[in-house]
């Protein structure tokens, strides 16, 4: 029997309008589709009746599939000739586990394909007004996973943050205090704006806007729920002017004492 192919489809970060011409076109073609909660169900939409519908969804404290059962049920749809699509939620290979499952496709000889998707990391902090870099105010940009990462000593939080950079984490709100924590206690952290963005892209939207010093409280205080994404930087600053996708739940960041 002939081997069937995998494509790792990015599906974007939740606004179904972002995803690629690709990704829509192998939705409609494919024999299998094994989707994540993170990839918006209305994608399944286009998929044709007869196509198989895998949920391989995991969230922080729940695995329906372990990433080992996914990586196999890739390899066995394969392997039965069908043509299967791996639709992950933003990018595959960004803190996506794509690049483990090419790698067991690798190791058994199944062909594939990668289909890149609009991140999240960039996407939901623009849908918030937030550019994650902006002329002589931030020049560089850090994206780092706070899911594991706020239990890690490697990662060293305070040096990820300055006055001319961005910090962009990723599934990081269930570690929030740990990570505000690891941040530092200086005057110029402290006072960093920080803005924690809700369903990113998704008509409930939700954005908390604070300082290092506030954020914490102001999130519980909010009830914010997850996906969630984290921005932290003086780009923050400039929502106040380009926000334009949802109501402004925030506090004025830095201000002046009268």
């Amino acid at each position: 029997m002939k081997k069937g192919k995998v494509y790792l489809v990015g599906a974007g970060p939740g606004d179904i309008g972002l995803v690629t011409l690709k990704a829509v076109s192998l939705i409609k073609t494919a024999d299998v589709i094994i989707y994540d909660h993170l990839a918006n169900p209305e994608l399944l939409s286009f998929a044709r009746k007869d196509t198989e519908r895998i949920f391989g969804g995991k969230y922080p404290s729940k695995h329906l599939l372990f990433q080992e059962e996914i990586n196999r049920l890739l390899v066995t749809k394969a392997s039965q000739g069908k043509l299967v699509v791996r639709l992950k939620g933003g990018d595959p290979f960004l803190f996506g586990r794509g690049a483990e499952e090419a790698q067991a496709l690798v190791k058994s000889r199944i062909p594939f394909e990668i289909v890149p998707g609009v991140s999240s990391a960039l996407a939901v902090p623009a849908y918030a007004g937030i550019p994650v870099t902006f002329r002589n105010v931030s020049t560089r940009l850090n994206i780092v996973t706070g899911h594991k990462a706020a239990k890690s000593k490697a990662m060293n939080w305070e040096n990820l943050i300055d006055s001319q950079s961005t910090l962009v984490i990723l599934m990081g709100l269930a570690n929030l205090d740990m990570i505000i924590g690891q941040c530092g206690s200086s005057r110029l952290v402290r006072s960093m704006p920080v803005a924690v963005i809700s369903q990113g892209t998704l008509p409930q939207q939700k954005v908390v806007v604070g300082t290092v010093a506030t954020i914490v409280q102001r999130v519980k205080k909010q009830m914010v729920i997850p996906p969630a994404i984290i921005v932290i930087g003086n780009v923050v600053k400039l929502r106040s002017k380009l926000a334009w996708f949802e109501p402004d739940i925030s506090e004025p960041v830095n201000k002046k004492k009268r």
